[in-house]
């Protein structure tokens, strides 16, 4: 049994699409939709129709086409220089049922455009399979309804699949007007340099928090952990000394599976150094788990384990009654979400809306202590319709080693160090078509 204690999903980058890359939000979006688009601004037709994957997309803050999207914030660039639009590539637990995984990156993408003001286009992509053949025959035969249940069945078994699901949410660089469509300022705070950090925090916090909750809706009790092992390890939950590992890349994992299987091959270096870091990263969990086991038992025996959880059941219903007094006591409705948000004590486990209509209810009806009060002595109101978060989550072990992206987009190049001229014409022609 390997001592993982990191949920293999546990992967959120942020990219930026930027003309100084050469690159085009339209080929991205064309790419990720495995459909075809028009970049208008060059004139060039990108064709991914071929192009297998795909399992759901879906825009947010914005009523035309993805094409329609793209060109438009590929319009409203000037600078040859430009940053044109943002992507999340998030990992997907593959113990979510499909339906899950688009109610979460749509509920997610709906809170970036709430936050942010931004227009989103998301994607859910598929693992890759192990026979390349066999992959495309499931994905070719999937428009009959006994192919997509092959297929669904396929694409979460171990034996055929990585059970690589992730998503791509790709959102604008400027807001955007939810009524008019029309593009307005950059979201200048995720570019700032102080600002860029916290928000990128922010983004990856909600991100983590929504797929927890959306494990225990499904009744796992796996875990997604998005911060660095040094942070984790300052925090106490990880060792020490945790390696990191590179990623891959398609190739190098298609040579590395080939090498196992066949002894004529060599397996790549980069490859064994990341099987190593694995190695080294096991030993160094087994080790920690085994000390923090005998420092339990010792704490149980000494009698200090129980003067712990009674503090932190203090801090909790202290924390409880910060929160019960700040959502009571908000004047708008705004403040009141915002309080609940921010509220430590309370886990929205249902959806968005619900979760904050029951958190105000029982803010409301509890016997909330006065302001004064919070603090110095703990109220015997009702708890909370949600789940509070425990002390010590439930641990699991995790046998499944993914590659949280492993696929190439053709679309991503390396900058050429070359300049382009862009000349923005006074009447662009925009083909509109109906809602994407």
């Amino acid at each position: 049994m390997k001592p993982k204690r990191i949920h293999p999903a546990s992967h959120c980058p942020l990219l930026v699409i930027s003309r100084a890359d050469g690159r085009s939000s339209v080929a991205a979006a064309a790419y990720a939709a495995r459909t075809s688009m028009t970049d208008e601004r060059t004139g060039r037709r990108y064709n991914y129709r071929s192009a297998v994957g795909l399992i759901s997309e879906g825009l947010v803050g914005w009523e035309k086409s993805a094409e329609d999207l793209w060109n438009a914030a590929e319009k409203a660039e000037i600078k040859r220089n430009a940053r044109v639009a943002r992507e999340l590539r998030p990992a997907l637990p593959a113990e979510l049922p499909l339906a899950e995984q688009h109610r979460l990156v749509k509920g997610f993408s709906c809170w970036l455009r709430d936050e942010f003001h931004v227009a989103v286009h998301y994607v859910v992509h598929a693992p890759n399979f192990n026979n390349a053949i066999e992959g495309k025959r499931l994905w070719r035969d999937r428009h009959s309804a006994e192919g997509l249940q092959e297929l669904h069945n396929a694409l979460f078994d171990p034996a055929m699949t990585n059970r690589n699901f992730h998503a791509h949410i790709r959102f604008t660089t400027r807001k955007v007007d939810r009524d008019t469509g029309a593009f307005g300022e950059k979201t200048r705070e995720l570019d700032d340099l102080k600002t860029g950090p916290e928000m990128l925090l922010k983004i990856r916090a909600e991100w983590q928090r929504r797929t927890n909750q959306a494990l225990a809706r499904n009744g796992s009790h796996a875990r997604i952990d998005l911060r660095s092992y040094k942070a984790m390890a300052e925090a106490g939950d990880a060792p020490e000394g945790l390696e990191s590992q590179d990623h891959l890349g398609p190739r190098t994992t298609q040579k590395a599976r080939a090498a196992g299987d066949d002894v004529t091959q060599r397996m790549p270096m980069a490859a064994i150094k990341r099987e190593q870091a694995q190695a080294r990263n096991e030993e160094r969990w087994a080790c920690w788990l085994t000390l923090r086991a005998l420092e339990r038992k010792k704490a149980r025996l000494s009698g200090r384990s129980e003067k712990i959880a009674a503090a932190r059941e203090a801090e909790r219903k202290k924390q409880r009654d910060t929160d019960t007094v700040r959502i009571v006591h908000a004047q708008t409705e705004q403040d009141k979400r915002q309080a609940v948000d921010e509220a430590g004590s309370i886990d929205l486990t249902t959806s968005p809306s619900e979760g904050y209509d029951a958190a105000i209810v029982w803010a409301n009806t509890a016997k909330a202590p006065s302001e004064d009060a919070v603090g110095t002595h703990d109220h015997q109101g009702s708890s909370p319709p949600v789940k509070p978060e425990s002390d010590q989550e439930q641990e699991d072990e995790f046998e499944q080693d993914i590659d949280p992206e492993e696929y190439e987009n053709p679309d991503t190049v390396a900058a050429t160090g070359q300049r382009i001229r862009v000349r923005r014409k006074e009447k662009m022609r925009v083909r509109l078509k109906g809602a994407g």
